[in-house]
């Protein structure tokens, strides 16, 4: 019997630490005002969907985290990571602008200076002619 006791006192205590893992996780996702659902939340704490159905407090405190989000702007991990990513290519894209903007006035002056060059050739030889 006291296998038994021990084990169902396991049982509980791991039950225990899931259910705050999932509340823990559902106020952390509030507070930074991140989008909720049953597939992020079972990503981010390896937990089952079910749990988050069956488990009476859980539950609850995911409907409540959910009514408070409604009607709001709310980002999601996905977006964050695509606007990082859009950050990153504006950034590439200015980079690119602003060699190609130095390259255009190297290239615009060794024309000048070609043009330069080739002016004084013609005037040499006009003079030469003389």
């Amino acid at each position: 019997m006291n296998n038994y006791d021990n084990m169902l006192l396991a049982n509980k205590k791991l039950s225990e630490e899931k259910k705050i893992l999932a509340i823990d996780t559902i106020r952390r996702m509030v507070k930074a005002n991140e989008h909720i659902s049953i597939v992020e939340l079972t990503k981010l704490t390896g937990l089952s969907r079910s749990f988050f159905y069956k488990n009476e407090q859980v539950n609850d405190e995911l409907m409540k985290a959910l009514k408070s989000q409604e009607g709001k702007i709310l980002s999601s991990r996905r977006d964050k990571t695509l606007n990082e990513a859009l950050k990153e290519t504006v950034k590439m894209q200015k980079d690119e602008i602003d060699r190609l903007r130095r390259e255009k006035s190297q290239l615009t002056f060794a024309l000048k200076r070609l043009q330069d060059e080739k002016q004084n050739d013609v005037d040499f030889a006009l003079i030469e002619k003389l």
